[in-house]
């Protein structure tokens, strides 16, 4: 049985994707930086935290970075100090689980695959956080240049960009019937998505269904990035 690490695993599409790729049959390590019952404790930010992590749940085959964050901000609002706590957990963090787990599969001459969360953001922008968008944009950069360099190391590195997805980081969002109209009719399909639409494309990318398919970013988002 293949095992993977996933990244921000306590909610949302973390907890998702820790669910479908066990009905998949992968052997699944779950880490938050709010660790729980089955739930190891990681914080993104700690390049000693995360060797740690790496280290005792060694050997892997994959990773998924899906631990972050978002606020919002108009840019004469925002501190220099909340723009660069973003860009920290979300590029820093995939950066140094990236590298923890390159090291070691070079070191033991194994492939294996790593998916990271970008966003819709990232090639679509949007207004009053600035930040999450610069930070999404260097998460899809991040997933390109590490997927070229690791290719010839049979390391496949991909990113999902989603839409608007049902998570509690959207709840507020969501729970707003102007804002929900909105976005609805933002995306041509006319629907909200859920972290499954998510987790089952992360579970295709890390499978050897996938195994052509490096250095994409696959945008799953109702039609968003299309119109």
């Amino acid at each position: 049985m293949k095992r993977v690490l996933v990244t921000g695993a306590a909610s949302g599409i973390g907890a998702q994707t820790c669910v479908t790729l066990r009905a998949a049959g992968w052997d699944v390590v779950a880490a938050d930086r709010m660790p729980g019952e089955g739930i190891v404790a990681l914080e993104v930010t700690s390049e000693e935290n995360w060797n740690a992590v790496v280290a005792n749940a060694w050997p892997l085959a994959a990773l998924v970075n899906c631990a972050g964050v978002r606020s919002r901000f108009p840019i004469p609002d925002m501190a220099l100090t909340e723009f660069d706590r973003l860009l920290h957990i979300l590029v820093s963090g995939s950066f140094i689980g990236i590298k923890a787990f390159a090291t070691r599969a070079k070191a033991d001459g194994r492939g294996g695959a790593i998916v990271n969360i970008a966003s819709v953001v990232s090639t679509h922008a949007v207004g009053g956080q600035v930040h999450y968008v610069a930070a999404k944009a260097g998460v899809a950069g991040l997933t390109r240049a590490s997927a070229v360099e690791l290719a010839t190391d049979g390391i496949r590195v991909n990113a999902i960009a989603p839409g608007v997805i049902r998570t509690p980081m959207t709840a507020d969002r969501l729970g707003d019937p102007e804002q929900l109209a909105w976005l609805k009719n933002r995306v041509p399909m006319a629907r909200v998505g859920e972290p499954s639409d998510i987790a089952d494309a992360v579970e295709f990318l890390l499978s050897d269904r996938a195994s052509y398919i490096t250095g994409v970013v696959l945008p799953v988002d109702g039609g968003w990035t299309a119109s």
